[in-house]
């Protein structure tokens, strides 16, 4: 997924719906992010820029998709990635939110584990990922149908394996995945009535997680088993065989 194609998508009356719709989530999942470290791991930069003036924001664009200016006008707080070797210290951050980033990625696992890496003990992380159960995920009208898409069980699954803690699970998105004017229009009537009657089919995956800090990650051992010369041939086992 080009960078570039993602930044124009998110700037067609399709893409302002999807915003509009997952914004609301955001915000009440981290309502006060005043003074702190956040990280942003993919795409975030339309979600994220109403608190870049309140909070220490920096946005880790990936290498498989590119890497843009951001803020537009501002000083640059975006920087080019690999999804597995974040140039980044340990336990810096206080939240980090992985959007557009962990379907896109060459290893869900080894982001995750990087994330743990540089997220504060007591810090959050969000993570949106397309829900593989949805329409959304299938027409080929918006970057969810684009990259490796998750049920939420897969999301929490991988989640714990890399040692973090799963705390809210939700689903958002509900509008039917089109771009005529009249659905984009009803796009909160979709979304109230799809969260109490439709859930398992929201376009987005939506899972709030902090550090498991007890757990423990499973190492293999590097020894491999020595290879065995076949026994070698007798004088006797040659002379039957003559």
């Amino acid at each position: 997924m080009d960078i570039l194609k993602l930044r124009d998508w998110y700037r067609k009356p399709i893409g302002h719906m999807v915003r509009r719709t997952l914004q609301p989530y955001f915000n009440k999942i981290w309502p006060n992010l005043a003074g702190k470290q956040v990280l942003v791991i993919g795409y975030g930069c339309p979600y994220i820029g109403l608190t870049k003036r309140e909070a220490h924001v920096f946005c880790g664009m990936l290498g498989e998709m590119g890497v843009i200016h951001w803020p537009e006008g501002e000083d640059n707080r975006s920087f080019l990635t690999w999804g597995s070797e974040l140039p980044l210290p340990n336990d810096f951050f206080d939240y980090i939110l992985i959007i557009h980033g962990l379907e896109f990625c060459e290893s869900a696992q080894k982001t995750l584990h990087e994330c743990n890496r540089v997220l504060k003990d007591d810090g959050r992380l969000l993570t949106i990922v397309p829900n593989r159960n949805s329409p959304w995920s299938r027409r080929e009208i918006s970057p969810l149908a684009k990259g490796h898409p998750y049920s939420a069980y897969q999301l929490q699954r991988i989640l714990q394996n890399t040692s973090f803690m799963p705390l809210t699970t939700k689903h958002a998105l509900f509008t039917p995945p089109s771009k005529q004017n009249w659905i984009l229009k009803a796009s909160e009537t979709f979304e109230q009535t799809g969260k109490r009657i439709f859930t398992p089919l929201g376009g987005f995956v939506i899972i709030e997680c902090k550090k498991d800090i007890y757990s423990g990650s499973v190492i293999k051992p590097s020894y491999k088993k020595p290879y065995i010369l076949p026994n070698p041939i007798t004088s006797s086992s040659y002379s039957k065989k003559n």
